[in-house]
C-alpha cells in the first residue's frame, strides 16, 4: 500500500468567462504538461503523478468545468470545452513573461477525449499526447436510442447521489479498480470529495454519446502513448489497438492487474512510462 501524498497547490483564473481552478507544480522552464482528468473526478486525481514528475516538468492540471472547484458551464459539449481549454491556456500564458511552447497533453478517460479534440482543433499548440484509457471510441458503443433521446436518459447528478447514500458511492468509486484493497484509504476520501463536487457527470455521458472523433483521427500526426489497464471494466482495453490503427505514431502499454485508473492503481509503472515518454527529446525552455 503506497503512502498518501500531500495536497497540491491550487490556483484560480477566469477562462472563457468560467471561474477555473487548477493545480500547478514543477519547473516553469521544464516541458509544459497539461493534465485533463476523467468523469466524476477532478485534477486532484493526478496528485501522485504531479508530485513524482515535478522534478523535470512543468505540470498544470485544471478542474474541467462542472468538476472540482471550477464553475459549471453550458452548453456542455466538446466544442465548448475545447474553446474553454484554449482560453485557459491563453489565460495561463498571460501570467508568464515568455511565449508558452506547445504543450504535452496527458488525458484520462473523458479527459483523453478532450485532449484529442483539442489536438484536432489546435494541432500547433500540442507537442505530444499521453492518453490513459481515453474514451475516444465510446460513441460507437452507445445504443442508437441513447443518442436519439439524449436528455431523457434519467442520468443522475453524482453530487446528489453522494448526499443520498455515501455508502453506495464508496462502493461505486472502487469498481473501476482491479484491486482496490491495495489503495491507501486517503484515496477513497479524495474520490468521495470528487463525487460531491461533480455536477456535470451526466452531461459528460450525453456529450460523449454524440461526439464521434473517428473521422478526424487521421488529422493527428502527434506522437501518442496509450496506457491501459488490462482489466479495465469502464473503457475496454481492446480500444487500444483500434485507436492505434487510426493514429500511426502510437505506442501502447497494457498494464496487468490494473483497472481504469493506471495513474492510481499502478503508480510506479505508469510514472516510469510517463517519464520516458515525456522526457524523450527533452530540452529546457527559455
Amino acid at each position: 500500500m503506497l503512502n498518501p501524498y500531500p495536497a497540491l497547490p491550487r490556483f484560480e483564473l477566469d477562462a472563457l468567462g468560467i471561474h477555473t481552478s487548477y493545480y500547478e507544480v514543477g519547473r516553469p522552464n521544464g516541458r509544459p504538461i497539461l493534465l485533463l482528468h476523467g468523469m466524476s473526478t477532478s485534477a486532484d486525481n493526478f496528485r501522485e503523478t504531479m508530485h513524482e514528475l515535478a522534478d523535470e516538468h512543468w505540470l498544470i492540471a485544471p478542474d474541467i468545468p462542472g468538476f472540482g472547484y471550477t464553475a459549471s458551464t453550458m452548453p456542455f459539449n466538446f466544442s465548448h470545452l475545447v474553446e474553454w481549454l484554449a482560453a485557459f491556456c491563453e489565460a495561463r500564458l498571460r501570467l508568464e513573461a515568455r511565449p508558452l511552447p506547445p504543450v504535452a497533453l496527458l488525458g484520462h478517460s473523458f479527459g483523453g477525449t478532450l485532449a484529442v479534440s483539442f489536438a484536432v482543433d489546435y494541432p500547433e499548440q500540442v507537442e505530444k499526447m499521453l492518453l490513459l484509457a481515453p474514451a475516444v471510441l465510446s460513441s460507437a458503443n452507445y445504443p442508437e436510442f441513447v443518442k436519439r433521446i439524449g436528455v431523457g436518459l434519467g442520468l443522475i447528478d453524482l453530487g446528489s447521489a453522494v448526499s443520498q447514500s455515501k455508502l453506495w458511492v464508496r462502493r461505486q468509486i472502487k469498481t473501476p479498480f482491479y484491486n482496490p484493497d491495495l489503495m491507501h484509504d486517503s484515496v477513497w476520501d479524495r474520490r468521495l470529495a470528487d463525487y460531491e463536487l461533480a455536477r456535470q457527470s451526466a452531461d459528460v455521458l450525453k456529450a460523449s454519446a454524440f461526439h464521434d472523433l473517428r473521422p478526424y483521427l487521421a488529422q493527428i500526426n502527434h506522437e501518442v502513448c496509450l496506457v491501459w489497464g488490462e482489466n479495465d471494466a469502464v473503457v475496454p482495453p481492446s480500444d487500444a489497438q483500434q485507436l492505434a490503427a487510426h493514429l500511426p505514431n502510437t505506442q501502447i502499454h497494457l498494464l496487468p492487474e490494473c483497472g481504469h485508473a493506471p495513474m492510481l492503481e499502478k503508480q510506479r509503472e505508469f510514472q516510469a512510462i510517463a517519464r520516458r515518454f515525456l522526457s524523450h527529446h527533452h530540452r529546457e525552455f527559455p
